[in-house]
C-alpha cells in the first residue's frame, strides 16, 4: 500500500475474480491434507493489500516457495477464505479502504482460528499494534518496507507454527478416538459377560427341545395324525434356525471377549457366499414384514478372517437397512445385498431406499456412541468397522437424503482359493 489518506468506500477489485479461479482451478483436498509437517504440497498464503505494486512485488518475491493468494480488501479476503479452506498464513496491510488490517484479522481469527495471522504498516502506531495483539491475536506486526530475507524468515516460521497447530490437533483427535475405543472395549466387555450365561440357558434348552422332537418323529414311536407330524417337522426345522442362531451369538460374544483382551481371533477362509446364505436366513422372517429383500451374488470369493465376525458385520448393517426404512407398503421400500469382485478384492454391499444420512452425521457416522437414533447405542458401526479393519479390510458409507443409503465392505481376495 501506498499509505495514502483513506478513500471513501473499498477500492474495485477485478483481480477477486482471477484468484476465485485460482482457487477453483486447485484440486479438491482434505483439510489436513495439505497441513501436514511432510507434505510436499506449498503452503497457501493470502496477501492482502490495496497497493497493487505491493501484492505484485510479494508474489514474486514469495511464490517460488509458497503459493500466494492476493486480495486488495478486507471484503475479499473474506470472499476467498470462503473458497479456501487450507490457507496457512494471512498477511493483511493495516491501512486500507473500507476494512481496516486489524479488523480483517479480527474477523479470520472468529472464522478460521488456525490461521497464523500477521500486520504490516508503514506507520509506527503503538496504539494500533496493541489493538492488533489484543483484537486480531497477530503473531507479528511487520513495517515497510520490508526486508526480504526477515520477510521470508517470518513466513517460514509462521508456516511452521500452523502446520504444528494442525498435528497437535490431529493427535488430539487420536487421542480422543483412543479413549473412546477404550471406552468401547470395556463397555462390549461388560456386555459379553452380562449375556454369556442366559445364551448358554438359551441354547442348552434349545438342544433339548430339538432332541425331544427328534424322538417324537423317530420311527417306532407312538403313531401320530400326518398333521401332527408336519407340524413337527416345521418345528424341528425352526428349533434348527433358533439354535444356529444362538451359537452365532455365543461366538460373537466370544469374540467381544478376546477383543476386549486384545487376543487375537483365529484367522481363517471365509465363505463369503455362505456368510451372505446364513444371514439372509436369520433375518428373512423379520425382512419380510418390512421390505422387498432382494440378492445380487456375482461371484463367491473367499477371504481371511472369521465367517462369525463377517455375519454379525452384515447382520448389522441389514437390521440398520431395515431400521432406515419409514412406515410405507412393504412392496416400496427395498433393501437389496450385492456380492460381487471388484479390482482384486471382495466387495458386500447392503443398500436401501430408506431415509438416508444428513451429510453433516456421514463424517462421525462409524465413532463409537455416535447416533441418530432414538433408541440406540452408537455402537454397532463402530464395532463392525473395527471387525472388518482387523481382518485388513475396510468399509465405507455414501447416502443422500430422502433417497437411500449403501454401505460397501471389502477385502482382498484370497487367492489361495482360486
Amino acid at each position: 500500500m501506498s499509505d495514502h489518506p483513506a478513500r471513501s468506500g473499498p477500492p474495485s477489485s477485478p483481480g477477486i475474480d482471477n484468484e476465485l479461479g485460482r482457487v477453483a482451478s486447485r484440486p479438491s483436498r482434505s483439510p489436513y491434507e495439505t497441513l501436514s509437517p511432510t507434505s510436499e504440497q506449498r503452503a497457501i498464503v493470502l496477501y492482502v493489500d490495496d497497493d497493487r505494486a505491493n501484492l505484485l512485488a510479494f508474489r514474486a518475491m514469495a511464490e517460488p516457495q509458497y503459493e500466494v493468494v492476493t486480495a486488495r480488501s478486507g471484503e475479499d479476503a473474506l470472499k476467498l477464505l470462503g473458497q479456501l479452506r487450507e490457507v496457512a498464513v494471512l498477511i493483511a496491510d493495516q491501512r486500507m479502504p473500507g476494512m481496516s488490517g486489524i479488523d480483517l484479522c479480527e474477523r479470520v481469527r472468529a472464522v478460521h482460528p488456525d490461521i497464523v495471522r500477521m500486520l504490516v504498516t508503514a506507520y509506527s502506531d503503538l496504539t494500533a499494534a496493541i489493538a492488533a495483539i489484543n483484537r486480531g491475536h497477530v503473531s507479528r506486526y511487520l513495517h515497510k518496507p520490508w526486508n526480504a530475507d526477515e520477510l521470508m524468515a517470518t513466513l517460514r516460521d509462521a508456516v511452521e507454527r500452523y502446520r504444528l497447530s494442525i498435528t497437535v490437533q490431529r493427535m488430539q483427535l487420536r487421542i480422543s478416538e483412543t479413549e473412546r475405543m477404550y471406552a468401547l472395549g470395556v463397555l462390549t466387555a461388560s456386555i459379553g459377560h452380562e449375556l454369556r450365561t442366559p445364551l448358554s440357558v438359551v441354547n442348552t434348552n434349545l438342544r433339548y427341545a430339538r432332541r425331544a422332537v427328534t424322538e417324537l418323529l423317530a420311527p417306532g414311536k407312538s403313531p401320530l395324525p400326518e398333521s401332527a407330524r408336519s407340524s413337527l417337522r416345521e418345528l424341528e426345522a425352526a428349533l434348527v434356525d433358533a439354535d444356529d442362531g444362538a451359537q452365532r451369538l455365543i461366538e460373537v460374544v466370544e469374540g467381544i471377549s478376546l477383543s476386549a483382551r486384545s487376543e487375537p481371533v483365529a484367522q481363517q477362509p471365509v465363505d463369503l457366499a455362505h456368510v451372505v446364505r446364513s444371514v439372509l436366513r436369520l433375518i428373512r422372517s423379520e425382512a419380510a414384514l418390512h421390505a422387498q429383500l432382494t440378492v445380487d451374488q456375482t461371484a463367491a470369493p473367499q477371504v481371511i478372517g472369521s465367517a462369525t465376525r463377517v455375519g454379525q458385520v452384515l447382520l448389522n448393517l441389514l437390521l440398520n437397512a431395515l431400521q432406515a426404512l419409514p412406515p410405507r407398503p412393504v412392496t416400496t421400500n427395498q433393501v437389496k445385498v450385492r456380492l460381487f469382485e471388484e479390482k482384486g478384492r471382495a466387495v458386500i454391499e447392503v443398500s436401501d431406499n430408506g431415509t438416508g444420512i444428513e451429510q453433516q452425521h456421514l463424517a462421525r457416522i462409524f465413532d463409537p456412541f455416535f447416533t441418530t437414533k432414538r433408541q440406540g447405542t452408537g455402537l454397532g458401526l463402530a464395532i463392525s468397522r473395527q471387525i472388518i479393519e482387523e481382518m485388513g479390510g475396510e468399509i465405507a458409507v455414501a447416502s443422500d437424503l430422502g433417497v437411500g443409503t449403501r454401505f460397501t465392505v471389502s477385502w482382498p481376495i484370497l487367492q489361495s482359493a482360486r
